[in-house]
């Protein structure tokens, strides 16, 4: 595997990126992963590796750069820092929004041409919690270059901002899969019947599960809530939307 930072411009600065790949050639399909929101950390790599395995070239740029070029979220459950941590990460959340992580990945788009491992054509995208809004919109915001897109345990995908993901589901193409945990108290089962119910009358290919028994984060290795049947059906999910739809 070739793992790489690479900066990439964007109207409000350089947005550092991380990037991994096979080392075996390319030109390779692309995948842009958007982080959750404890940040660009290892757990995530983990992730991207594993995807990149399958033949993949992956970017997972990190969404707070307008603040800090690195943030890794500390301890929370019981630790002296714990509320100071979550203080500072909900602090970078609300420092950025939909529309901006949507131009951050047509930044990133625009990259691609010169990057010569990366195959031309569409890309897919990956979420989890808090990007699955973004995953969201940013399908929304660039129907033309964005082939598939997947969200996992995504949070404030219905919200009562005019700026809400539910709100741009009119205007996306690409096939989305959302997967979400039977116990979230970040998403409760009610919401995901809201939004599988608008779902239903959106004009993109779309599917849907709750993985039974699982909590939120069941796919992270680094967060307490590991669920490894779930954690594998994931990639299977997300391998076979990505087969189908960027190669």
């Amino acid at each position: 595997m070739i793992e790489r930072e690479l900066d990439i411009a964007t109207q409000d600065g350089a947005l550092n990126t991380y990037t991994v790949r096979p080392d075996d050639g390319g030109p390779l399909p692309v995948v842009l992963m958007l982080m959750d929101a404890p940040g660009v950390r290892e757990g995530l790599r983990e992730i991207c590796r594993r995807i990149s395995q399958s033949g993949y070239y992956v970017l997972l740029p990190n969404l707070y750069y307008r603040s800090t070029r690195e943030f890794v979220c500390g301890p929370t459950r019981n630790h002296p820092d714990g509320v100071a941590n979550l203080k500072r990460m909900f602090g970078l959340m609300e420092s950025i929004s939909n529309a901006r992580v949507a131009a951050d990945t047509g930044a990133v788009l625009d990259v691609l041409p010169n990057l010569p491992d990366a195959k031309p054509g569409k890309v897919g995208l990956v979420g989890y919690c808090m990007s699955g809004a973004f995953v969201t919109a940013a399908a929304a915001a660039h129907p033309d270059r964005i082939g598939c897109f997947a969200s996992y345990y995504g949070t404030r995908l219905i919200t009562d901002k005019p700026d809400s993901p539910h709100l741009m589901l009119g205007d996306i193409i690409a096939e989305g899969y959302y997967a979400f945990a039977e116990h979230d108290t970040y998403v409760p089962l009610s919401d995901v019947a809201k939004f599988e119910k608008l779902l239903a009358s959106a004009p993109f290919p779309s599917r849907v599960e709750t993985e039974a028994g699982t909590h939120h984060g069941y796919a992270f290795s680094d967060r307490g809530n590991l669920n490894e049947a779930a954690r594998e059906k994931h990639y299977e999910r997300m391998l076979a939307l990505f087969r189908r739809h960027i190669g």
